[in-house]
């Protein structure tokens, strides 16, 4: 476990891009919607992550994306935008970007344009790296089809400047493995519904997705959760999981945008590839929404 003091402890926001019903971004939605979660307590902004259908966006849109999350955000929570990229060149780019616009750190998916090397991934960490802000490494094996296991992010680690990983390998046992062989690396909670898991093993952060439709009892939960008052944490992780479960599945996206508007809020569509839900997925969704937010106000 790492002794020194976390830098991005708490809930990061992993927020949900609004588009309108031509597919387009609303920059006004996305500002309010930020300025939301961090009224709400939440500690900080994670815009361009999976979550926030990054791959569908321009150049411009992007951009456009990052310059609203550091407005919203400065002198009120950390800016940590996802600079993932097919290439390093790419995700340097943007790693530049959002030291212009005086971001925190940055998230960092391995090279998406195929399955890297262990080597291919150290290079490329080590390219991000030397941008000069923080980087927590992203750990999402379902998407980009590399594993950064305890002794990758060893690696990693090594580099200087990789200082955290949000862990999404949904391997309950990886927190734990991860102090071990990584000890320097701080662990943000990934999955959203392994974060009771992931914080009683030692997780300091969590990277959160349905924060997006429950904020507060987001907030609430890893407060608890980090200060062991697990009387009062685990009631309401257990009221929040059926939602929670919705981060791990293919749907993810749809899900908390479903999840957003069941909360009064503004979700909106998602762009292509994504589909709607099914019918009948969209009913449970909205049935597992509703029943978190009937047993938590």
């Amino acid at each position: 476990m790492t002794t020194t003091q976390p830098r991005f402890p708490g809930v990061l926001a992993a927020t949900t891009t609004p588009f309108n019903q031509d597919h387009e971004i609303d920059l006004d939605a996305f500002a309010e919607h930020c300025g939301w979660l961090i009224s709400e307590g939440v500690h900080g902004l994670v815009p361009c992550g999976s979550l926030g259908e990054y791959e569908t966006m321009t150049d411009d849109e992007r951009s456009a994306i990052f310059a609203v999350a550091a407005e919203v955000s400065k002198g009120r929570a950390q800016f940590v935008p996802g600079v993932a990229g097919k290439s390093a060149r790419e995700a340097v780019r943007w790693a530049q970007r959002a030291g212009e616009l005086g971001a925190d750190g940055v998230m960092c998916l391995p090279p998406t344009s195929h399955s890297p090397t262990g080597d291919e991934v150290v290079a490329h960490f080590t390219e991000v790296a030397a941008v000069g802000l923080p980087v927590i490494a992203y750990n999402n094996p379902f998407s980009t089809r590399v594993d950064l296991t305890p002794s990758l992010l060893a690696r990693l680690a090594g580099i200087g400047g990789v200082v955290g990983v949000k862990e999404f390998s949904q391997d309950v046992r990886r927190v734990a493995q991860i102090q071990e062989q990584a000890p320097s690396l701080e662990v943000l909670v990934g999955c959203d519904d392994l974060l009771a898991e992931g914080v009683l093993m030692g997780a300091t952060g969590w990277i959160a997705g349905f924060v997006n439709a429950f904020p507060s009892q987001s907030v609430r939960l890893f407060d608890l959760a980090s200060k062991g008052q697990w009387n009062d944490a685990l009631p309401l992780y257990r009221a929040m999981l059926p939602a929670l479960r919705w981060d791990a599945m293919p749907e993810f996206v749809q899900a908390i945008k479903l999840g957003q508007e069941e909360a009064g809020r503004y979700g909106g569509p998602v762009r292509l590839p994504r589909l709607p839900l099914s019918a009948a997925d969209e009913t449970r969704a909205r049935r597992d929404v509703q029943a978190a937010l009937t047993a938590t106000s």
